[in-house]
C-alpha cells in the first residue's frame, strides 16, 4: 500500500510505492534514500495523478489542508496571470522602490511572490524582468524572508544590474569584480549589502574551481610557475569561499536564463548546485525550439517538477535511430505542469501598460585582451593638448568597441558583437521582431551584414552611397515584405525614412549628436507605428562610448552638421582640452 504526505508545503513524500514507482516516476519522482521513500514537486495536477493510478494509496490526515492552501494559491497563480493579459489594474506597495511599477510588473511580482519557492519569468525582452525581480526581492526582504539575495548575470549586464538597482532602490550592492583573487574574496564576504551581483564566469571561477588548469605539452619552466600560482589562488579561494558556495541564499536570480539551457555544461552542472529558499529565473527566450532547453531551465526553477532528464527525453522526445530528435510528445502536459512556476507577456499583451518607447542600455564589459589594447590605445600620455592626436585617440578608441580588428588584428575577439548576436536572436530570430540597426561607421556596418548571413536573416542596407530613388524603394520592401528581418545603414538612413514594419532600433553604437540619435529612433517611432518601440543601445563600459553620454551630451545640441567622414573630427575640435582628457 502506497502512502502519502506533505512536506514543506510544496514537496509529496510517497512512501511503500516500490511495486508502482513507474507511476510516481512518470511526474518525476526521486528516490531520498535519507527519507526512505520518493518525493515529487507538491501541484494539484501532481497529487490528482498519483491519486487516480497508484493502488491502495492513504493520504495523512492533514492532507485535506494541504490540498485546500495548495489549490488556492494554483488558483490565485492562474487569475494573476490572466490578469496580465486585462485591464484589471493591481495595488502593490513595495516598500524601499522609488518608483511604482506598471501593472503588468505588479502582477509578475505577484506571481513570484505568491508562488513563494520558483518561477521563471520569461517576458518579451523591454518588458523589464530586472525590475521585477528586484522588487520581488525587496517584498521578501520586507516580509522577514530575505537578508540577502545574489544575482547571477552574464559578465556583459553585470553593470546593468547596479543601474537598475540604484534607480528604482537604496539597497546596498557588491558587483564581485576585480582581477585581484584577494580583493574578490573580500567582496564574497561581505555582510552589509543585500545585493550581491556575480558574472557566470567568476561565479564559477570562485565558488566551484573554475577551469582546470592541466599542463601543457611542451611548458616551459616559466609557464608552469604561472600555472602553479593560478592553481594555488584557485584553491585558496576554494577553501575560503567554501561557506559561501554551501550558503542558502535567501533570493536567487539568473539573468539570461537560457545560458544553463545546456544540460552537459558545466555551468549548468554548478548554477543548479547552489542553494536558494526562492529562485528566479529570467529569460525572453527560455527554449529555442527545443523543449530539452526548456527543462533544464526548470530543473533550477523547481528540481524535480518535469522529473530527470532520461525520463523526460523518454516520455516527451521522440528520436530517430541514431538519437537525434525529430519531434515532441505531450507538450500539452508540459505546458501544465510547469504553469504554476512560469509566467509570460508579450509587448502586444501589455500594450496600454507601456510608454511610447522603452531604452535598454546594454552595457558590455571587455575582455581581458580587449582591455589591455584598448587601455593601450587611451593612454598617450598627454593631457589631450594636441588637438590632433587627441582626436585620432578618440576616434580610434570607439571604432575598437566596436570591432578590436578594425584597429588591431591580433584581437580576434569582440565582446560588443558578442552581446549583439545575443539580442539579434533573442529579438529576430526567436521572437520574430523586424528591428533597424544603426552603426556610425560604414566599415562596421560591412561587417554587420556578414554577421546577418551567419544567423540566416535577411536584410536590406542603406549607407552614403545607396541613391535616393532605391532608398525609398527598400523602405517600401521593408514595410510589406514580412520576411525582411532587418535594415542595417548608417546615418544615411537616420532622416526621411519611415521603417513603421520595425519596432525595434538597435544602436550598434552611438553618433555624436543626440540630434543624430533622436533621428535614429524616428524612423519607427512616427505617425503608422502601432506598436511600442524598443531602443536598444551598446555601450563598452570604462570607454570613450560610456563618457560620451556625460561629456557630448552636456554640450548644446549640433545642427546642420554635414554627415560624413569629417563628422566627429569636427564635432570633437568643439571640446576643449579636459573634455577630451576625459573621454579618453
Amino acid at each position: 500500500m502506497a502512502f502519502i504526505s506533505i512536506t514543506s508545503g510544496n514537496t509529496i513524500v510517497i512512501e511503500d510505492c516500490h511495486d508502482q514507482k513507474k507511476v510516481v516516476g512518470d511526474i518525476g519522482g526521486v528516490w531520498e534514500p535519507l527519507l526512505g521513500a520518493w518525493t515529487v514537486v507538491f501541484t494539484i495536477g501532481n497529487l490528482e495523478y498519483l491519486l487516480d493510478n497508484l493502488e491502495n494509496v492513504g493520504v495523512a490526515e492533514d492532507m485535506p489542508d494541504h490540498v485546500e492552501r495548495q489549490t488556492e494559491k494554483e488558483s490565485k497563480l492562474d487569475r494573476l496571470r490572466e490578469m496580465s493579459k486585462s485591464d484589471v489594474e493591481v495595488r502593490l506597495k513595495v516598500p524601499g522602490l522609488s518608483l511604482s511599477p506598471y501593472n503588468y510588473q505588479r502582477l509578475g511580482v505577484m506571481y513570484a511572490v505568491t508562488n513563494g519557492a520558483g518561477v521563471l519569468v520569461a517576458d518579451e525582452m523591454g518588458l523589464g524582468k530586472t525590475m521585477q525581480a528586484i522588487a520581488t526581492a525587496l517584498i521578501m526582504k520586507s516580509k522577514g524572508l530575505a537578508s540577502n539575495a545574489l544575482i547571477v548575470t552574464p559578465a556583459s549586464l553585470k553593470f546593468n544590474w547596479p543601474i537598475e538597482i540604484e534607480k528604482f532602490t537604496d539597497e546596498k550592492y557588491v558587483i564581485i569584480d576585480s582581477s585581484k583573487s584577494d580583493d574578490r574574496i573580500a567582496q564574497w564576504l561581505r555582510t552589509d549589502v543585500f545585493f550581491y551581483i556575480v558574472n557566470y564566469e567568476l561565479l564559477l571561477e570562485d565558488l566551484f574551481g573554475g577551469r582546470k588548469l592541466k599542463a601543457k605539452k611542451n611548458e616551459t619552466d616559466e609557464q608552469k610557475i604561472r600555472r602553479e600560482k593560478m592553481a594555488a589562488k584557485a584553491e585558496r579561494r576554494q577553501r575560503i569561499l567554501g561557506d559561501v558556495r554551501r550558503r542558502v541564499w535567501d533570493f536567487l536570480a539568473i539573468d539570461e536564463a537560457q545560458a544553463i539551457k545546456n544540460h552537459t555544461s558545466k555551468r549548468t552542472r554548478n548554477v543548479k548546485l547552489l542553494k536558494a529558499k526562492f529562485k528566479m529565473a529570467l529569460t525572453g527566450t527560455p527554449m529555442d525550439g527545443r523543449l530539452e532547453e526548456l527543462h533544464s531551465i526548470m530543473e533550477f526553477v523547481a528540481p524535480g517538477l518535469l522529473g530527470s532528464k532520461t525520463r523526460f527525453f523518454q516520455r516527451h522526445i521522440e528520436t530517430d535511430f541514431w538519437g537525434r530528435v525529430t519531434g515532441y510528445k505531450r507538450i500539452s502536459e508540459v505546458k501544465e505542469r510547469i504553469q504554476p512556476f512560469f509566467i509570460r507577456r508579450l509587448k502586444r499583451d501589455v500594450l496600454r501598460d507601456l510608454p511610447d518607447k522603452i531604452y535598454e542600455n546594454r552595457m558590455v564589459v571587455l575582455s581581458p585582451k580587449e582591455r589591455d589594447v584598448y587601455d593601450s590605445l587611451a593612454d598617450h600620455g598627454h593631457e589631450a593638448t594636441e588637438d590632433v592626436e587627441a582626436v585620432v585617440a578618440i576616434i580610434r578608441c570607439k571604432q575598437f568597441c566596436d570591432w578590436p580588428e578594425i584597429v588591431d588584428d591580433s584581437v580576434k575577439a569582440s565582446a560588443k558583437m558578442d552581446a549583439f548576436r545575443e539580442v539579434l536572436e533573442e529579438v529576430v530570430s526567436m521572437n520574430g521582431h523586424k528591428a533597424i540597426v544603426f552603426s556610425q561607421y560604414k566599415t562596421m556596418v560591412n561587417i554587420l551584414v556578414k554577421v546577418f548571413d551567419e544567423l540566416g536573416l535577411k536584410y536590406l542596407r542603406i549607407d552614403g552611397d545607396t541613391p535616393k530613388l532605391r532608398r525609398a524603394e527598400m523602405q517600401r520592401e521593408f514595410n510589406t515584405d514580412e520576411s525582411i528581418d532587418l535594415m542595417v545603414g548608417t546615418d544615411a538612413m537616420s532622416a526621411g525614412l519611415n521603417f513603421t514594419a520595425a519596432d525595434y532600433v538597435i544602436n550598434y553604437d552611438d553618433n555624436w549628436s543626440p540630434m543624430i540619435m533622436a533621428q535614429r529612433e524616428d524612423r519607427t517611432h512616427r505617425i503608422g507605428q502601432r506598436n511600442v518601440v524598443t531602443v536598444v543601445n551598446f555601450i563598452c563600459k570604462d570607454t570613450v562610448e560610456e563618457r560620451i553620454r556625460s561629456v557630448i551630451y552636456a554640450k548644446n545640441r549640433i545642427t546642420d552638421e554635414v554627415l560624413g567622414d569629417d563628422t566627429e573630427e569636427m564635432v570633437l575640435k568643439r571640446l576643449g582640452p579636459k573634455d577630451m582628457a576625459r573621454l579618453l
